[in-house]
């Protein structure tokens, strides 16, 4: 993944052609010089690339192991004070004992292209020049010993925690490291974890918070963006039989400089990491295709990449993709404190704002149940998914933006606008960094599985996948002889087709159900029917068990749509899935239709196919 600069002065190619940015002229467009021609153009900013197609190569962050992006993390660390200006690149070298030519090296590297990755090491193996290595047994010891004493109350001196680490390792007959290397991994400790553990948490807590009590305000546009999830009060009704489903959640994500809306995410299904990415990926891409899609007239123009993303703490929010391609594109992540309300001012108020406008829609539930009164929000519910997402849209588009906020004294439209681009008084930042390749972003920040590949191809939550560009893979071995995993990512919209990483190809492929005859379904669904069978307690049940099981679900669940409101939420919920995941272009290429096999019993009720089923007895229907 690369980032798109539009800043003056960048090379941008444009039907592989190389151009240099020559003005900025608004949200949609630049002017840049032809290399060829020396002739200035007006370009389309959508249609612009940071490199020629065929140069492009992806680097997929699941692929890199741990101490290499942790390296590439140091080095950036060490960069950062010479990229600020804070230090000079000698002094950058004396302070980390790395020699000149090093930091002159990596700092090409990074200036050449401004992600982590650029800095990982060329010959890992090997060991990267100028960078401080030792084995994995010293290193134990180094750690294990500045937690025990450094990272103490008694507040032991570096020097002296080198000497025990020189005791400990030839106590376990190891080679001890340098002095150096032992205060550099010293170094590395953030003021704030010195204080914590040297101190007290409660000081550490009161220096690196803010003094106001939330997160710091937006210096500039996408400088912090915070992110927040709550139930809508409105009660929608299914697109079929437009009968009240209940209502659905909103992750919504706003700009604390200008107050725009980065992007939302509305759901029937609870809030989760999947909400959260959703959310992110309409933050930062550009909007047009979106509001093409839902038919919504008018702009929104906020897009690209942030300094800092404020998100729920819940673990249930924390993703490694999320963290490592926020690490690659240099984007800093604040979890939430956990009960520290103050530590989302902003989005809160955005949501009580929000919530405000939904309650004079039909079918509102109101804030509370004393404002709600006699009023019945199931029987005055007219609004679909896609109706609210739509309305919702309109409301951000051409109201919220265009009204004037009491905490910045002007429309969140006007002040991105004058913060992007300046006026009199500010020189505006420019155009911010955009994705390059939208599609790799996508995928890269989908859920990951690990698993070994066998004959009959590779199992994920006892469902067999399969493809040809997996066969040079069936049963691999690492070098220690033991069985290889791979990496796959899979929506949880549709598990019907998960994607493999090939590590030499350095590419993702497409691998379907092994079983082409089975149905697409979602990991909610999946979820349903391992817990229905969980609760009849049928164990070592296999991929076809799991796939009857949901066939009859789908039965029963049509039948009951039109007397209960959890099926037709969950009929809504399926369809709201699908579209989106029509939107994101991450449907399967060339994927075999379904075929649907003919029903030789009509009964529909689940209970009778597992009525002379024991608990360890073999299953087979």
């Amino acid at each position: 993944m690369k980032k798109l600069s539009l800043d003056i002065g960048s090379t941008v190619f444009f039907k592989d052609k190389e151009y240099i940015v020559f003005k900025q002229v608004d949200f949609t467009s630049i002017i840049a010089i032809n290399k060829e021609t020396n002739k200035k153009e007006t370009l389309e900013i959508k249609y612009l690339k940071a490199d020629l197609e065929k140069d492009v190569k992806h680097i997929y962050y699941d692929d890199i192991p741990d101490k290499d992006w942790n390296e590439a993390k140091r080095r950036l660390k060490i960069l950062e004070p010479i990229l600020t200006k804070e230090k000079t690149k000698e002094e950058a070298s004396n302070d980390n004992n790395i020699h000149i030519t090093t930091i002159y090296r990596w700092l090409n590297e990074y200036t050449e292209n401004p992600i982590l990755s650029s800095l990982l090491p060329k010959h890992s193996a090997k060991g990267a020049k100028g960078s401080i290595r030792v084995n994995e047994e010293t290193e134990l010891i180094i750690q294990k010993t500045i937690h025990d004493l450094y990272l103490s109350r008694q507040k032991y001196s570096a020097r002296r925690v080198y000497f025990d680490i020189v005791r400990r390792c030839k106590n376990a007959k190891i080679t001890p490291p340098s002095e150096n290397t032992v205060r550099t991994r010293i170094n590395d400790i953030t003021e704030k974890k010195k204080l914590k553990y040297r101190e007290s948490a409660i000081l550490s807590d009161r220096k690196y918070r803010n003094t106001d009590g939330q997160f710091p305000e937006g210096k500039y546009p996408l400088d912090f963006i915070q992110i927040d999830h709550t139930p809508v009060d409105i009660i929608i009704v299914d697109e079929k039989y437009r009968q009240p489903i209940g209502r659905p959640y909103l992750t919504v994500a706003i700009d604390v400089y200008s107050r725009m809306i980065t992007g939302f995410f509305l759901s029937l299904d609870e809030p989760s990491y999947f909400s959260v990415q959703q959310c992110i990926t309409q933050s930062v891409l550009p909007k047009e295709k979106f509001l093409r899609y839902i038919d919504v007239q008018g702009e929104w123009n906020i897009f690209g990449i942030s300094r800092a993303f404020g998100l729920d703490n819940a673990k249930e929010f924390r993703s490694n993709n999320l963290q490592r391609i926020c690490e690659e594109l240099g984007i800093t992540i604040s979890w939430r404190p956990v009960k520290k309300p103050q530590f989302g001012g902003h989005i809160e108020r955005l949501v009580g704002t929000s919530m405000s406008i939904v309650h004079t829609l039909p079918g509102t539930t109101f804030s509370n149940i004393k404002e709600r009164g006699e009023y019945n929000s199931d029987k005055f519910s007219i609004m679909t998914l896609n109706e609210l997402e739509q309305w919702y849209t309109m409301y951000i588009v051409n109201f919220y933006h265009k009204d004037i906020h009491s905490g910045i004294r002007m429309t969140p439209e006007k002040k991105y606008e004058q913060g992007i681009f300046g006026d009199d008084d500010n020189p505006g930042r420019g155009l911010p960094e955009k994705i390059d390749d939208e599609e790799t972003f996508k995928i890269s920040l989908l859920p990951t599985e690990e698993r070994t590949i066998q004959q009959s191809g590779v199992k994920i939550d006892k469902i067999q996948y399969y493809s040809d560009s997996l066969r040079r893979w069936i049963k691999a071995k690492n070098k220690d002889k033991t069985a290889r995993k791979f990496i796959f990512k899979r929506d949880p919209r549709d598990i019907s087709i998960i994607w493999f990483y090939d590590p030499d190809i350095k590419q993702y492929f497409q691998v379907p159900y092994r079983n082409i005859t089975y149905p697409p379904i979602s990991i909610w669904e999946l979820r349903h029917v391992r817990k229905y069978l969980d609760d009849k307690n049928i164990q070592d049940y296999d991929e076809n068990i799991i796939f009857k099981t949901y066939e009859k679900m789908q039965k029963m669940q049509e039948e009951a749509a039109l007397k209960t409101k959890s099926a037709r939420r969950k009929q809504a919920a399926k369809k709201a899935r699908k579209e989106k995941q029509d939107f994101d272009n991450l449907k399967p290429k060339n994927k075999p239709q379904y075929i649907e096999e003919k029903e030789t019993n009509s009964d529909n009720n689940l209970d009778d196919m597992f009525k002379d089923i024991q608990p360890f007895d073999e299953i087979d229907i």
